[in-house]
């Protein structure tokens, strides 16, 4: 028994070293909860004991934030928990909810249900924490032909039905990439996003966290 317990032991200290190594991130067992900014334009600040901290796209945020937005600005949520997209915009309130907003001196936003999964690859986007680094998602085995392939083609499905400024496509792929771990393929799509969208924001802030967690995915996989 003493054996089984220290053999155990050994097991978890090493899971647990891959997972700092990985930047802080432990593994997922279903999609986490929470409402994801997945585009913001303009200024937007989350209330704290602190006084206002100022928001950014794929910051995450939990039920009873209460987020204020400034004239002119534009915010999409994606609730993690059901896939319910919210874009508001205007001068105004918002609390987060666990399954949608409330909102006070703006205007009804645009709503969308997301599938689900394109909510399931969302969830595992880098985000930003408080002290401005990037986390990094979850990998799983080494990607197979398959997975690759079924990837891409649900990945030009969403991008085919998706506006043109609309990054949850590539959101979809880069995450899902980077879990298989088809490394090659998430450089390509980090150029590729690049490449297209030199002076999109929301593109250039995704494009560095993914290069963040590309770089801690290469450095992990090229140890022994």
């Amino acid at each position: 028994m003493m054996k089984i317990k220290l053999r155990w032991n050994s097991c978890v200290r090493r899971w647990l070293a891959a997972c700092i190594l990985a930047g802080g991130a432990f593994p997922a067992l279903a999609v986490e909860a929470g409402t994801l900014i997945t585009a913001l334009e303009g200024s937007a600040s989350r209330g704290s004991a602190n006084g206002p901290q100022t928001l950014q796209s794929f910051v995450r945020l939990k039920e009873g934030d209460l987020v204020a937005l400034e004239r002119g600005a534009r915010l999409k949520l994606v609730y993690l928990a059901n896939g319910r997209q919210e874009n508001w915009e205007g001068n105004g309130r918002l609390e987060i909810g666990a399954t949608e907003s409330k909102s006070w001196g703006l205007k009804e936003p645009r709503v969308a249900q997301l599938p689900a999964v394109l909510v399931a690859q969302i969830a595992k986007t880098p985000t930003i924490d408080s002290q401005g680094r990037a986390g990094m998602t979850r990998l799983r085995a080494i990607a197979s032909a398959d997975a690759v392939a079924r990837i891409e083609k649900t990945y030009r499905r969403l991008r085919a039905e998706a506006e043109q400024d609309d990054l949850n496509p590539e959101m979809y792929l880069l995450s899902g990439m980077l879990e298989i771990r088809a490394l090659d393929r998430v450089e390509q799509a980090i150029e590729d996003l690049r490449a297209s969208r030199p002076a999109d924001p929301q593109a250039k802030l995704l494009v560095a966290l993914y290069q963040h967690s590309l770089r801690n995915a290469k450095e992990i996989s090229s140890r022994p």
